[in-house]
C-alpha cells in the first residue's frame, strides 16, 4: 500500500472512530466503498449489530496511532544473560 492510500486509509478509521461510519450512508462514492471494504477485510473495523453503525476494531485502533508514531524509532534490546 503507497503511501497516499495510507494517509487515506487512516483518516477513514478517524472518522469511523467519530462517526460510526467512513462516510454518511447515502454516499455512494466508489472510493468510500473500496476503502469501506479493505477496512472489513482487513479487521480494522466491523458492523455492531447492536449500536447500529460500524466500530473499530483493536487492530484499526492501533493502525491509527502507529500512524501518528515517529518513523524508524530505534528500540533497544536487553542482551540475555545464558
Amino acid at each position: 500500500m503507497t503511501d497516499t492510500q495510507e494517509k487515506q486509509l487512516v483518516e477513514a478509521l478517524r472518522k469511523v472512530d467519530t462517526d460510526g461510519d467512513i462516510a454518511p450512508a447515502y454516499v455512494q462514492d466508489p472510493m468510500t466503498m473500496v476503502l469501506r471494504q479493505k477496512a472489513i477485510q482487513a479487521d480494522l473495523m466491523r458492523w455492531d449489530d447492536s449500536r447500529g453503525y460500524y466500530v473499530l476494531t483493536g487492530t484499526g485502533r492501533s493502525r491509527i496511532s502507529a500512524r501518528s508514531r515517529v518513523p524508524g524509532t530505534v528500540i533497544r534490546f536487553k542482551a540475555r544473560n545464558d
